[in-house]
């Protein structure tokens, strides 16, 4: 008989480097965008062997088919003519509104989890589709690359070949930043001024840790910084403990800093409220585990 659920490890990401570039007449702005996967996962568990549809969050502040996962799962039921039903369960590890992909990576590991069950899974260029569909962040956090290059809206993906695992130490206020109002903040930041395009990226300045540090950028930190100094004093703090690279993550509300060797930071240094968790970048990503 064939199994009926699965389980994925749904790990949040770090965005190395991200560069905002042209805004299209529909207002989103093309992205150009180096992803790494940490090893801070939430566990997404899918079940099809139900007519319903339903899911299952502690904390869950809105309703289930508002929730990313969900959505995710009702897209690829619609694309695939299967499942009639399902049940998600998730359980958090990943801050909500933290700049670490925590939705994202549950869209993924649905669309991932439904593909690995489904009688006739879909091709991965429709399961890329799909994952696009959902978010800019979706694509990488469908894929089975930890680390990769993105361009536009996510839709162009370069997996690479992963990078040593490093020590990361995270910082998370107590409050998050929705990705709308960050880059809402910096169309107003540009209004009217045309944004220059980043210098070409090779292969080679993606290779090596020594090469990322020196790209590493985000260009949404000015604008979430000038509204939320606390998220820079977290990054000056991981700059003063001489991290490797010490930047926001995608559009906040998340500092990190990438260590040679595990950080044990004063949690005092830093304001009040802050959450630290120790973590480490990713090599590799969890297969979908097929449950009796």
């Amino acid at each position: 008989m064939s199994a009926t659920a699965a389980s994925v490890e749904a790990q949040a990401k770090l965005n190395l480097r991200l560069a905002v570039l042209a805004r299209e007449a529909s207002g989103y702005h093309q992205l150009e965008s180096l992803f790494i996967r940490i090893e801070l996962a939430d566990t997404v568990r899918v079940a099809t062997d139900t007519k319903t549809r339903s899911l299952e969050c502690a904390g869950l502040d809105l309703p289930a088919e508002q929730n990313l996962a969900y959505r995710a799962a009702a897209r690829f039921a619609d694309a695939a003519q299967w499942p009639t039903g399902f049940h998600i369960e998730i359980e958090k590890r990943i801050p909500a509104g933290g700049g670490l992909g925590g939705g994202s990576a549950d869209a993924g590991a649905v669309l991932r989890a439904l593909n690995a069950l489904a009688p006739r899974p879909l091709a991965a260029a429709e399961l890329m589709t799909l994952a696009l569909q959902l978010g800019a962040d979706v694509p990488f956090l469908t894929a089975d690359a930890p680390l990769a290059l993105a361009w536009g809206r996510g839709e162009r993906l370069l997996a690479l070949p992963p990078l040593p695992a490093r020590e990361v130490l995270l910082a998370l206020p107590p409050f998050g930043v929705e990705t709308a109002a960050a880059f809402r903040w910096f169309a107003e930041a540009h209004a009217g001024a045309p944004l220059a395009a980043p210098a070409p990226l090779h292969l080679s300045d993606v290779d090596r840790w020594d090469h990322v540090m020196r790209l590493a950028a985000n260009d949404l930190e000015a604008v979430v910084f000038a509204r939320h100094p606390e998220i820079h004093a977290c990054v000056a703090q991981f700059q003063a403990a001489g991290a490797r690279i010490a930047r926001m993550s995608g559009s906040g509300s998340t500092a990190f800093g990438v260590f040679d060797r595990r950080h044990q930071a004063d949690a005092a240094a830093f304001p009040a409220g802050t959450r630290l968790v120790q973590t480490r970048t990713a090599t590799s990503v969890p297969a979908v585990r097929l449950l009796d």
